[in-house]
């Protein structure tokens, strides 16, 4: 059996999710700005914490960074145990049935790193009350405090468990171990028990453009994974590392994923200017964020319907926006009580991204400030051309808003159905393999090759191919270990982010 990659070298450098990139290669492929660092340390210290962000915010690098740095740092007192989430049975059980699967995961993943450190061993077990014990027990007799770090542990379209999860982050966090989870801005379903304002620190890491440092990242980035981009932005004539970090950051509302998604278009250009850029911002409108509404519905269970009037919505701010020159949208609170989930799917595929909770609006009542990319603005604006005097305008501090009302007569032609009341099987796990080849939907997907393969061996739906044991995908001609790493990373893409 021979192991085919040629489907990967073509996106070596598309690495679009932190917790796909090799933990021996992290350091070469992410960089963190002086305030990602404190987050960094707060992680680390003592006490429970929620790292709230949208998609391609940079939650699971934080997590990983953090995990990397105490087991490099902290190793003599401190024992991280890193838990990526995205198991398939922890999407379709809800109560004591996802508390089992939930504690057996967490506890194969904390004998796994006991193992990989030579400290020991930790029973496998599906109850809670056993769980905590071990834990205690492990920390007592290792004299280490043990780091949980649980990343994706929401999913944007499956609600339920999330109670479940929460009651043991709360009933497992102590003095001795240490809990930290990743979710995303809309999670409000926390349970009963857990309280969210006490029971642990709420971090929001969304970049802020309004910040002094917040071209840094973007242009440490691209200095780091793409070099001849650097090169050739310190060699333009219209633009330098400030400007292109600024107006590139501010572009993709401070989204890294975004944002590298832009580096890999711009590769090929033997020059970066004005030019270039206008090309880039019209591209990503076009076949990356639009596209991701049709890659985020399958996903969303019950909310699915409201991905059409999503659209519709982004539509009018971005030509609102476009009209009055504004880049940031404010959002009566009557709206937002009623129709949040719209600007949750809206902030989650990136179209949009919360800078303010309450802000006082002109014409009376407050609402809710958020920044609007500049890639579908500009796709928005007369001439479609980005000009040094655009970009200046644009970078500018300054927050004149849009603001919008349940009495704007466009707004109230849009039709929002109300979701089903019960919570409805992900769409996306239905769906044929074949949707997951190389497209603007799935720009990092699998290849014409790897698809017939999978589904001569019989995985023809995406819930095959996340079912299936790794032996199953490995024992398929031309498939070895790196394939089989690729089409998991694909899969999971497809249903979580």
């Amino acid at each position: 059996m021979a192991d085919d990659t040629a489907d990967q070298a073509d996106d070596s450098g598309l690495l679009l999710a932190a917790e796909e990139c090799p933990r021996d290669e992290f350091e070469k492929y992410h960089s963190f700005a002086k305030y990602e660092r404190a987050i960094i340390q707060r992680i680390i210290a003592h006490g429970p914490v929620l790292l709230r962000g949208g998609r391609g915010s940079g939650k699971s690098a934080l997590l990983i960074e953090s995990f990397l740095q105490m087991k490099r740092d902290y190793a003599s007192s401190v024992l991280p145990v890193y838990i990526s989430l995205r198991r398939l049975p922890l999407l379709r059980t809800e109560g004591t049935e996802y508390q089992g699967h939930l504690c057996e995961i967490l506890s194969m993943e904390i004998h796994k790193e006991l193992r990989r450190t030579e400290l020991g061993t930790f029973p496998i077990t599906k109850d809670v009350g056993a769980l905590l014990q071990a834990l205690e027990e492990n920390a007592r007799v290792l004299n280490r405090r043990i780091v949980l770090l649980f990343d994706d542990a929401a999913h944007i379209g499956r609600e339920r468990p999330l109670e479940d999860f929460f009651d043991i982050f709360r009933t497992i966090s102590t003095s001795r171990i240490s809990c930290k989870a990743s979710i995303y801005p809309g999670v409000t379903k926390f349970g009963l028990r857990f309280d969210v304002f006490n029971d642990a620190t709420v971090i929001d890491i969304s970049r802020d453009e309004r910040k002094d440092d917040f071209h840094e990242i973007f242009v440490e980035i691209t200095r780091k994974r793409f070099p001849q981009i650097a090169k050739k932005v310190v060699s333009s004539r219209s633009l330098d590392e400030l400007s292109f970090g600024k107006i590139m950051g501010r572009a993709v509302t401070g989204n890294l994923r975004s944002f590298v998604f832009a580096c890999n278009l711009m590769q090929e250009n033997a020059a970066i200017g004005f030019n270039e850029l206008t090309r880039c911002l019209l591209e990503l409108s076009a076949n990356y964020f639009w596209p991701l509404l049709d890659e985020v519905a399958p996903k969303l269970g019950s909310y699915e319907v409201l991905v059409p009037p999503s659209e519709q919505v982004a539509h009018l701010i971005f030509t609102a926006c476009a009209r009055r020159g504004a880049t940031y949208v404010l959002v009566h609170r009557d709206i937002m009580q009623r129709q949040s989930k719209i600007f949750e799917i809206l902030e989650y595929t990136g179209f949009i991204s919360k800078r303010e909770a309450s802000r006082a609006m002109k014409s009376g009542g407050r609402g809710v400030v958020y920044s609007v990319n500049l890639c579908n603005l500009l796709e928005m604006t007369v001439g479609r051309r980005l000009t040094s005097e655009l970009a200046s305008q644009w970078t500018r501090t300054t927050e004149e808003a849009y603001e919008l009302r349940y009495t704007n007569n466009e707004f109230a032609k849009i039709e929002i159905p109300a979701p089903a009341l019960d919570e409805r099987d992900l769409a996306i796990l239905s769906k044929p393999i074949s949707i997951l080849k190389k497209s603007p939907t799935y720009p990092y997907g699998l290849t014409e090759d790897k698809v017939e393969r999978l589904e001569n061996a019989g995985l023809t739906t995406i819930k095959d191919v996340a079912e299936a044991e790794d032996n199953t995908i490995l024992a398929i001609n031309m498939v070895g270990k790196a394939s089989l790493k690729r089409i998991k990373d694909v899969v999971y893409q497809a249903i979580w982010m």
